[in-house]
This record gives C-alpha cells, sequence and structure tokens, in this order.
C-alpha cells in the first residue's frame, strides 16, 4: 500500500501547519471529468463544495474541471478513450459501462492505494459493481435509487389515491387524463430516463431475481420471461392509455422536467438525487415504485452503488490523482445526503446535521432501509452494444411503435 505521507499529514494537519507542508510539495494540477454542467443539476452545488473542500485540504493539488451534460460526457468519454486521453480523474457509470473502459485499458486500480481504513468506511457491497478479477476500478459516491415522486397537491385536488398497486397507477393515469392533467413524464430523448422507468416495471412484474439474469446475462437468463414480458408490456399500456406527453420520445431529461417542476404533471420516475431538485417543494412526495400483487418485489429497487470516479490508467500524477477520487467520492457522499441529491455509501455520522435533511430525502431514506435487494439499472450493467440495444428498444416502447413481447423477443439478441 502506498502510504502517501499519511502519517506526515496527520500529524501536520493537527499542528495546524499544512500551509508549511504543502509548500514542501510541487504544485500539481490534475483534470477532472464531471457530468454537472447545468446549474439546474440537484449534485452541482455539493460537488462544488467538495471541490472547495479539496483546494483547502490539498492547497498544492489544483483542479481543471471539464463540466459537460451526462449524455454528452458519456460520447465525449468514449471518444477520449479510444485515444487513451481521458482526464486524469472522472465521473463514470458502474458496471458494464465502466468494464468495457477496464478492458480498454483505461482505467486505474485502486488496490494499491486502498488500505483497510478507508475500505472499512463504505457500506457493504458498495464495490461490487466496479470490481472486476479482484481489482477495484473506482470508488462510489452515493448509494443510488430509483423512485415515484407525485405532486401531492395534484392527487389532492383531483382527489386521486397516491398509488400502492400497479391497477391503482393505472386508476391515476385514467383520474388525471380525465381531468386534463398529464400524469406522468419521462426524458425519452436522452434514452436513460425511459430505460430507468422501463427497468422499474420489469422488476416489479418479474422479481430481482429473473430481471438480474437478464441484464447481468448469468445462467438461465433471458428477456422472454413472463414476468419481464409483463412488465414491458405494461410499459406499453402506460403508452396506449396516453401517460406522457404527447412528445415524449423527443423530449430530453431536462425539458421534460420544466413542467414537472412547475407543478404541471403528476408523477416521475427519476433517481434519488431529484429529490436535491424538490428538497424546498412541499407539494412533492417520494413514493416506492407501484407493487405487482402476486411477485414479491414491492421492496425490490434499480439502483445500488451505479456511479463512481475513477482515475486515468494514464496520468502523470497517479498519487495525486488517488487523493482526488478518494476525497471527492466521499465528501460528496455526504455534501450530496446532506443537500438532497443523494443517498451515502461511505459511513458518517449525521447526527449533528439532522435539521438540514429535507423531508422528501427521510422519505427515500424509510423506502431504501426497507429494500430487500439493489438492482444495477439495465443500461449500466450491460455493455456496449446491449445497453444500446436494451436503451434503443426503450424508447420504442415509449413511441408505440413496438409491443412488450418485439421488445423481450428483440432483446433476445444480447445472447446470441
Amino acid at each position: 500500500m502506498k502510504k502517501i505521507t499519511a502519517v506526515v499529514l496527520v500529524l501536520m494537519l493537527c499542528l495546524g501547519a499544512l500551509p508549511a507542508f504543502a509548500e514542501q510539495h510541487e504544485e500539481v494540477t490534475l483534470t477532472f471529468g464531471s457530468i454537472w454542467s447545468s446549474e439546474s443539476e440537484a449534485t452541482r452545488a455539493p460537488f462544488l463544495k467538495t471541490l472547495e473542500e479539496f483546494a483547502e485540504a490539498y492547497p498544492w493539488i489544483h483542479v481543471e474541471v471539464d463540466w459537460n451534460e451526462a449524455n454528452a460526457w458519456k460520447d465525449k468519454g468514449d471518444t477520449l478513450a479510444s485515444q487513451s486521453a481521458m482526464p486524469d480523474v472522472f465521473y463514470w457509470n458502474a458496471g458494464g459501462i465502466l468494464k468495457a473502459l477496464v478492458d480498454q485499458d483505461q482505467i486505474m486500480a485502486l488496490n494499491d492505494y486502498l488500505d483497510d481504513e478507508t475500505l472499512g468506511r463504505l457500506i457493504d457491497g458498495a464495490l461490487a459493481n466496479m470490481t472486476f478479477d479482484g481489482k477495484i476500478y473506482g470508488l462510489p459516491y452515493t448509494n443510488a435509487c430509483s423512485v415515484l415522486y407525485c405532486n401531492k397537491a395534484l392527487f389532492e385536488a383531483n382527489n386521486v389515491k397516491i398509488p400502492e398497486t400497479w391497477d391503482e397507477l393505472k386508476a391515476a393515469v385514467e383520474a388525471f387524463k380525465a381531468a386534463g392533467v398529464t400524469p406522468m413524464t419521462t426524458g425519452g430523448g436522452d434514452r436513460w430516463p425511459t430505460n430507468m422507468l422501463g427497468d422499474i416495471l420489469m422488476l416489479r412484474f418479474a422479481g430481482d431475481e429473473a430481471f438480474r439474469k437478464a441484464v447481468f446475462k448469468l445462467e438461465g437468463g433471458t428477456f422472454l420471461d413472463e414476468g419481464l414480458i409483463a412488465g414491458a408490456n405494461a410499459f406499453a399500456e402506460l403508452v396506449e392509455m396516453g401517460a406522457f406527453p404527447d412528445d415524449v420520445a423527443a423530449l430530453t431529461r431536462d425539458e421534460s422536467e420544466v413542467p414537472w417542476h412547475d407543478g404541471k404533471i403528476a408523477m416521475y420516475v427519476m433517481g434519488q438525487w431529484e429529490g436535491g431538485n424538490l428538497a424546498d417543494k412541499e407539494d412533492f412526495i417520494a413514493v416506492a415504485f407501484p407493487a405487482v400483487p402476486g411477485v414479491d418485489s414491492a421492496n425490490a429497487f434499480m439502483g445500488g452503488p451505479a456511479e463512481e470516479f475513477a482515475v486515468a490508467a494514464y496520468t502523470e500524477h497517479p498519487e495525486e490523482a488517488y487523493l482526488l477520487c478518494q476525497f471527492c467520492a466521499e465528501h460528496l457522499s455526504k455534501n450530496g445526503y446532506l443537500s438532497g441529491a443523494g443517498l451515502p455509501c461511505w459511513k458518517a455520522d449525521f447526527s449533528e446535521y439532522e435539521d438540514q435533511i429535507a423531508p422528501i430525502t427521510r422519505q427515500i431514506v424509510a423506502l431504501t432501509n426497507e429494500a430487500t435487494s439493489f438492482l444495477l439499472w439495465g443500461n449500466t450493467a450491460l455493455e456496449g452494444e446491449d445497453s444500446e440495444l436494451l436503451m434503443d428498444q426503450t424508447l420504442l416502447l415509449l413511441s408505440g411503435e413496438i409491443t412488450g413481447e418485439e421488445f423481450c423477443q428483440n432483446m433476445e439478441a444480447i445472447f446470441e
């Protein structure tokens, strides 16, 4: 394990002599690839706070942030990886998307830098989707999950029950349609938000085991499972009912969220980070996606530690890059939670911050405390062309161009 002068650093911090210690270090500049370019991103503010904290702790390490939108960064990152030109430290998804870069020798394994004390501060299973052949290729900053957000003011004004079952969800859609209120939204143009909705439907109808086998291509895995077909058909049924805006397939996530945040849409499936956007809006609540009677999946969640910070394999400053990666992962876990943008995946004592935690964040924590499982989102679990196929086919479902059966039949191509 590389000590990185840890003992000296601790002693100097205790003596209040960090500036003098910093003078002993050569100035280093690192690049950081980020996805929070928009001011509307709930994670942007806690990320900026984390960078400020890093600058205070390590004043000799300067960070130049390359700000990007999430979809644009994925495409840009793939291009940079093909040129072995990734930033020193960067945001990336875990699972199959990460594995693709690992196979291209683009990411530095962190095992030589991580000690038992640091690893012990992570929640159980935090590194499962970032570890391949025993090597750790990134550190998570949030324990992700998707939930159903509801505008309770619209529910109350139209005398509609917050749905707890699939039938109640359909009843809510019908009631809002009759009242002239758009029931749901998603960002079809960005594909991944639509995939998030499709995933939770298939998880509810099929259960964790069947869906896990399919998206991780495990033995016995198939999208022709009866539950997965039922979940895909349920998505198609929502489309046929008119649950979404007419132009939903073309809307980006940001565009789809404008009327949602303006209080004109009743329901929205999105990740826990959306809680940060709703922290000061009393009309919104977070609930578990409705259950399917007869299927043991009511407390199963999509998500888990699915997003990470990684270090480029060819960084010229590996020790400093690791420091930035680890510091940002752990501190953003805390700062994101306190801002309502995430759930912590690093252990911390939040007792002194209880009054800072938004009610909607508490609701999400309560939901996930009852979780029986977390399953990585399908487009993240799958690699390369398989991931693209899933997102493309889900978009076709949203567009009403294919049936649930056709979706599942087309997805069988990943097993060939």
